[in-house]
């Protein structure tokens, strides 16, 4: 049933007896921002008649009219007019007129940056940075600052469903810099258009004091390797299908056909024939706040191969970094939790492994988690590799520079967005050289837009949307994808716009799907961490020589498949590629689709199957 009929009733006729903050009071015959009498109830207040209008929908109309506002402000700077629906396709936006080259350039808002541009005490030692604006097609730009060593580009991406035509791409400036000590500093992008029209976006921050190196070991233990040997079993015999939360007779069918995908797929998790002892630490280090602002407070996992009892070990090359799925603290050390295992198993065959926590989990589990925002939680995650690696009490384990890059899910998008931000972003001796990435959204926006058209009922079989399940996929948004969005970014949403008792508003369910201009710094938000968008692979990736190994069931309820399908496409353009499409679409995980619906039991499956290839991998 949609959810788009949902609304409130309208009576015929009320009488208020005491208003109150639950209503907007005005006199009949008005039609506030035009909402149309669907919106207003008539009503008697002291025997004066009234026009009742339910505060819920009055905030979100003034949203809108305050969104259209500052969207009249982009058109402007993009040289036009015009508005009307989106399509679901993206198409050019036209040149404006011709303009006189003397006069001043027309200048382009800020969309979203890290840091906020009123952050005055960025931490000089994190030089990676980056903000994004919206514009045209045809718009070229050169980025340049005042600041020591400034490195700089721009990653372009396609932008879809928007308001106004006169804006189609997004444009996310990286840079990094030598900073100094409470020093301001400004990165500006110079842009044209085809036409010569000019076009200047300055953004401008400042430093505070260097932050003394932070890494700080704040739990350690070594468990021994036979130990080790036995996680992973313990694990799908118990855990797994606590995570699951199946009921016990779906339990009973599927428990003896997960066993014989084990044995017959999951050798290396099952038997994984630790070579060490391994030494677990639970960590913090210094980063910084999705805002910007210096932080000592997030947490990671680092483990590593317990050495000092081992004879002939010889350092390894590269440095696993594990990037966790949905539900999992890595740095709780916490034997029932799959990546806590994983980093052990990895770390028995002799690699430091380094898996941080997402921002609102672990040292920071008081805040919205960045869930699934690639920028905030890569460079969390490029500060965090930095302070590892700069440490010579790991430099025994690891002598290299290669980077190998792990995850599934929620880690799968994190895995794809770190390795963007390493080639765009990171220091020139560190290499990529392994991507693994399964079951994730790498198309975020329209796995978003794909529950919206569930709910609306125009799903119409879409790839995105045919295997919608509201009591799973709902929450996922409501609880985990908006919250990060809306608290970190400027979207002019709150939570409490989008989301009514524990459901999306339909209000803002038919404003998203009708390209109400309300909903377009949302979505703008959702595109800049959508990779599937990117306008080249090649300019982003072209001079990577890493091998990336890309994993999806088809029968996946929870992050739908064309996610995958869509990201294989880019990047063999520019990548080595192994999408391994048979993988995860065996008739054992066909016989599981077909016993259960439960959404999450194929999602997880095919994430095991894709870390004991990775383990098989680095043998």
């Amino acid at each position: 049933m949609s959810k788009a009929s949902h609304s409130r009733p309208r009576r015929p006729h009320c009488v208020v007896e005491d208003p109150s903050d639950d209503f907007w009071i005005n006199g009949v015959g008005t039609d506030p921002l035009a909402l149309g009498n669907s919106s207003i109830e008539p009503c008697k207040y002291k025997g004066v008649d009234y026009a009742v209008i339910p505060m819920r929908t009055l905030n979100f109309y003034l949203v809108r009219a305050a969104a259209a506002l500052v969207f009249t402000f982009y058109l402007t700077a993009c040289g036009g007019g015009g508005g009307g629906g989106g399509e679901s396709g993206s198409t050019p936006a036209s040149a404006p007129p011709a303009t006189n080259p003397a006069s001043e350039p027309a200048r382009l808002a800020v969309l979203d940056s890290v840091p906020k541009a009123d952050i005055v005490n960025v931490d000089p030692a994190l030089s990676a940075s980056s903000f994004a604006v919206l514009g045209p097609s045809d718009l070229s730009v050169e980025l340049s600052s005042d600041c020591n060593g400034f490195i700089g580009n721009t990653t372009r991406r396609s932008l879809f469903d928007f308001s106004a035509t006169d804006v189609d791409q997004l444009f996310d400036h990286n840079f990094r810099c030598d900073f100094n000590e409470n020093t301001g500093y400004t990165v500006t992008a110079n842009g044209a258009r085809s036409n010569d029209a000019a076009f200047i976006t300055e953004f401008t921050f400042s430093t505070g004091v260097a932050s003394p190196a932070s890494l700080t070991i704040v739990d350690e233990f070594d468990l021994p390797r036979t130990d080790i040997n036995d996680l992973f079993s313990a694990y799908i015999g118990d855990a797994l299908f606590d995570d699951l939360e199946l009921p016990s007779g779906v339990v009973a069918l599927i428990r003896q056909l997960v066993l014989e995908l084990a044995d017959a797929n999951w050798s290396n998790l099952v038997d994984p024939e630790a070579l060490y002892d391994v030494t677990s630490q639970k960590v913090s280090y210094r980063s910084r706040h999705p805002d910007g602002t210096p932080s000592a407070e997030l947490t990671a996992a680092v483990m590593f191969p317990a050495i000092a009892t081992a004879s002939n070990f010889v350092a390894r090359d590269r440095v696993v970094i594990l990037t966790h799925a949905t539900g999992s603290t890595p740095s709780n050390l916490d034997n029932t939790d799959a990546w806590y295992i994983l980093a052990n198993l990895f770390a028995s065959r002799g690699y430091l492994v380094i898996s941080p926590d997402n921002y609102g989990r672990g040292g920071t589990n008081n805040m919205p988690e960045t869930y699934l925002m690639a920028k905030r939680t890569g460079l969390n995650t490029l500060d965090l590799i930095g302070q590892v690696l700069d440490n010579t009490r790991y430099s025994q384990v690891y002598s290299g520079a290669d980077i190998a890059i792990i995850g599934y899910s929620q880690g799968g998008h994190s895995a794809v967005g770190l390795h963007l931000l390493l080639e765009t972003q990171g220091p020139d001796h560190w290499s990529v050289k392994e991507v693994y990435s399964g079951g994730a959204p790498h198309n975020l926006y329209q796995t978003v837009r794909g529950v919206m058209q569930h709910l609306d009922g125009s799903c119409d079989d879409g790839a995105y949307c045919r295997y919608v399940d509201e009591e799973t996929t709902v929450p996922y948004a409501t609880d985990r994808i908006f919250p990060g969005f809306l608290s970190y970014t400027d979207t002019g949403l709150l939570l409490e716009d989008v989301v009514t008792n524990e459901d999306i508003n339909p209000a803002f369910v038919t404003a998203f799907l009708t390209d109400d201009p309300v909903t377009d710094h949302f979505k703008a938000m959702l595109q800049l961490s959508s990779f599937t968008q990117l306008l080249s692979a090649e300019d982003n990736f072209g001079d990577s020589t890493a091998k990336v190994h890309l994993y999806h069931s088809e029968f996946d309820r929870l992050v739908p498949f064309a996610n995958t399908l869509e990201l294989a496409s880019l990047l063999e353009t520019a990548l080595t590629v192994d999408f391994h499409e048979r993988r995860c679409n065996s008739a054992g995980y066909e016989a599981i689709f077909n016993v259960t619906e439960k959404v999450g039991v194929i999602h997880t499956l095919c994430g095991l199957s894709v870390l004991n290839q990775a383990l098989a991998d680095f043998k």
